[in-house]
């Protein structure tokens, strides 16, 4: 199936869909090949690539359209309860359950329900979502009536489910059934071309909803937001186009304006791809290395810890000066109130070496500097690292954070 550039126009004045790359392209051919279907459908990408977008334009493609669409982030619901918002709940089902209730799936019956962060979700609750679409049958929590509901099943994930089925946190046969129809959305710095497509479109929306005439950019503004590596991805350059759009009353983007208006971090930091040996070089040595956005990756990558010691040390033994650069552990006020308080240092305590550096090492650091950098705001936080809330939580307690 070959997609026109009209079709192409089409998608992004409905749904938002911007890009005229390769891969862009071929996100969105299966995404017109599936959509018609009843297949579940899987997108995968990092976080602020689009994902909910694509699967809202999967729903509205579909003959579902006019059924409900329902989205579902599972990682931001807490465990104990998922399985009866998902489902439902009876009566006296657990404390505080007054009356019945219906779940989100019985919700979107004959429509899609859409179920981010699936990698978050729980065993025992995968149990049930892989009864629900090898058979279409569930119960409510508290009750052991099957009912039956009609719903189309969209998830998303920024984890490598591969990965997390080797480690025994998702089920195999789950994530058989859900990859049956894969749609990966690229990080955008994997295809800074379509940035100029993506400035004019946000741009234009920005203009429109403020009433304002927007003048263009510059060729030099351009190039620099090209240059960028957006860990944010889509969503970060929407919110600094929008935002430099509203406050500058659509006046011409310059350089200097856009550097303004650039997170202060962000032209600094380089981003480390999924394979960590995929890190540019020149001469042999990393260009633009940042042993923080290094420390974002671990927490989810997708090879043993072996391997990850092993890339460390020929990654680390060319950034000397980046990973001797000390952490300091200073108390963070969280929003709530607490304070990160480091543990007292311990003399045996392995040292920051490459031979030496540990996996647990730098997943504790990462948190500590994602925590330090929000000013203690744990969503942020968790945003920042490319992680559900949920793990955040537990990840600060099982480092003794709190």
């Amino acid at each position: 199936m070959q997609v026109s550039r009209q079709l192409l126009r089409q998608l992004a004045v409905r749904f938002g869909l911007v890009g005229e790359s390769p891969q862009m392209v071929q996100a969105m051919t299966r995404l017109l090949q599936v959509a018609p279907t009843d297949l579940t459908v899987l997108v995968t990408g990092e976080t602020g690539t689009g994902k909910e977008v694509f699967a809202h334009a999967v729903h509205d493609l579909s003959t579902r359209k006019k059924a409900p669409f329902v989205s579902v982030n599972c990682g931001a619901i807490p465990e104990t309860l998922l399985e009866s918002e998902l489902f439902g709940a009876e009566k006296g089902a657990f404390t505080g359950s007054v009356e019945q209730r219906k779940g989100f799936f019985e919700t979107a019956n004959r429509g899609t329900i859409f179920l981010d962060e699936i990698g978050e979700m729980p065993i025992a609750t995968q149990v049930k979502l892989l009864r629900i679409l090898e058979s279409g049958e569930y119960s409510r929590l508290g009750s052991s009536d099957v009912l039956t509901v009609d719903v189309r099943v969209v998830a998303a994930t920024n984890r490598d489910l591969a990965y997390e089925v080797r480690q025994g946190r998702f089920r195999q046969d789950l994530f058989f059934r859900l990859n049956s129809v894969n749609i990966h959305l690229p990080p955008l710095r994997q295809h800074p071309d379509d940035i100029e497509h993506l400035v004019e479109h946000f741009a234009r929306k920005a203009a429109d909803k403020n009433i304002v005439t927007y003048e263009g950019i510059d060729q030099a503004a351009l190039n620099f937001l090209r240059q960028q590596t957006w860990p944010g991805n889509v969503r970060e350059l929407r919110n600094v186009i929008e935002t430099m759009v509203t406050l500058e009353q659509g006046a011409r983007i310059t350089e200097d304006m856009a550097m303004r208006y650039l997170p202060q971090d962000a032209s600094q930091q380089a981003t480390v791809s999924t394979a960590l040996m995929n890190i540019p070089t020149h001469n042999g040595r990393p260009q633009d290395f940042d042993v923080q956005m290094l420390y974002r990756t671990l927490l989810q990558l997708s090879t043993d810890v072996a391997e990850v010691k092993s890339v460390l040390r020929h990654l680390l033994s060319m950034s000397v000066d980046a990973a001797a650069a000390p952490v300091q552990h200073n108390p963070v006020p969280f929003d709530d109130g607490l304070a990160i308080r480091p543990r007292t240092p311990n003399p045996s305590a392995p040292s920051a070496d490459a031979d030496q550096l540990d996996l647990a090492t730098l997943e504790r650091q990462a948190i500590e500097t994602a925590l330090r950098r929000t000013q203690g705001n744990r969503r942020d936080a968790a945003k920042l690292l490319g992680i559900s809330e949920r793990t955040l939580y537990r990840k600060i307690d099982d480092y003794g954070l709190m």
